[in-house]
């Protein structure tokens, strides 16, 4: 069984190792128990005999190679401030850790990507404009608009969305939030 385990562990000195510290929407998708085997087992539904994933606190295993299952780890690891870790097991496992890492903005070490790895990477991140630094608000009003334009078909409720759109822009410029999004903060 050793062998055909996955494990993802932080490099060096991680912000927290604390088995059950996730984030909230894992801790909405799984049930948790402590027994079936080492840490804190993550479990789809109360019938499944085995474990989704099992939390060891500064270590995390599974047996599969879920991509679903590898995006949990990885939002596990971005919560805890794990900016590096480590991977062992399946290469499938792996190269989804990577692929999933990378783009969360986390270094992996225990996979080699391989030039498509790379290709799958950039598709991943979409194209260079949706990469772009964060859009002003003139221009997010104008993406709003547009897209309300095109999806509400009555001019009423075209007029309602876009004053509620204006509103809260305006508020947010107020707090000079002039190039983050909604609810960040200026930096």
């Amino acid at each position: 069984m050793a062998e055909d385990l996955n494990i993802v562990t932080p490099e060096g000195r991680p912000k927290s190792a604390i088995a059950g510290d996730v984030p909230e929407g894992v801790r909405r998708r799984y049930l948790t128990e402590r027994r079936g085997g080492p840490g804190l087992g993550y479990y789809a539904d109360a019938r499944t005999g085995a474990a989704a994933f099992r939390d060891q606190g500064r270590r995390l295993t599974t047996d599969r190679n879920d991509p679903h299952v590898v995006r949990d780890l990885v939002a596990i690891a971005q919560h805890r401030g794990w900016n590096a870790l480590t991977v062992r097991g399946h290469t499938e496992f792996r190269r989804e850790v990577w692929l999933m890492a990378r783009a969360a903005g986390l270094e992996v070490r225990g996979y080699r990507p391989t030039e498509r790895d790379l290709q799958q990477a950039d598709r991943r991140r979409g194209p260079p404009a949706a990469r772009a630094t964060a859009l002003d608000g003139r221009d997010r009003l104008r993406v709003v608009e547009a897209v309300v334009r095109n999806r509400v078909v009555e001019p009423a409720e075209q007029a309602r969305i876009l004053a509620a759109a204006r509103a809260r822009l305006a508020r947010w410029l107020e707090r000079g939030a002039s190039r983050n999004r909604p609810g960040e903060r200026s930096r």
